[in-house]
């Protein structure tokens, strides 16, 4: 409810019908809030038929079976992708390897990863590149802090989450699985710029 204002032309100062002076961020929350009554700001929300939240283990299942699950294809831009040789079969392995299933079942699958010192992906990508996946760093210039997947043009994960062993092990973490063509759109386009960028504006292929 907005507070019926005067202006004091003798002080040059604003106060309300009961003669108390208001200080000038009340007037400008006053002038704000009259302005977005006037000029509504259209809604940015895009439809989803599923949200389900991924907080700490339950990230690991749900991103397993969506890309076992994969149709189409599969888009994933990861901060960090560790490969460790201490944990051959650990959780962030077998995501890896899950990619490299859905790629060898003739779907099409695109990954970017961090170049940059503070994270260790290259065992990530020589081995996924050694699979044949199409795998590349984005460019030195920018950090990709993103961890988003996005599948079959209609399921986008993303969330806070590294596939690493204490990202997917040890850490407090939090994600969500969102299923909604729009989404996946959005997102997908985002991606697509990206690699664009780390392609040096060619077609995304395996960086030599």
């Amino acid at each position: 409810m907005l507070v019926p204002v005067l202006y004091n032309s003798r002080q040059q100062t604003v106060v309300s019908r009961q003669g108390k002076p208001l200080s000038l961020y009340a007037v400008y929350c006053l002038l704000f809030t009259l302005y977005v009554a006037l000029f509504p700001v259209p809604s940015l929300a895009l439809p989803a038929q599923e949200v389900v939240p991924l907080v700490d283990a339950d990230y690991f299942p749900a991103v397993h079976e969506a890309l076992l699950g994969a149709k189409k294809g599969v888009f994933c831009v990861m901060y960090h992708a560790q490969l460790s040789p201490r944990h051959p079969m650990g959780w962030e392995s077998m995501l890896l390897r899950d990619l490299i299933s859905v790629s060898k079942r003739g779907l099409e699958v695109k990954v970017i990863l961090e170049d940059s010192p503070e994270v260790e992906n290259k065992y990530a990508y020589d081995f996924l590149k050694g699979a044949g996946v199409p795998v590349f760093y984005d460019t030195p210039d920018s950090s990709t802090h993103c961890k988003c997947i996005v599948i079959d043009e209609e399921i986008t994960i993303i969330g806070s989450t590294n596939w690493t062993y204490s990202g997917l092990r040890l850490n407090h973490e939090a994600a969500v699985l969102i299923r909604s063509k729009e989404v996946a759109r959005a997102f997908r386009e985002a991606f697509d710029k990206i690699a664009i960028s780390a392609s040096g504006g060619q077609a995304p292929e395996v960086k030599k």
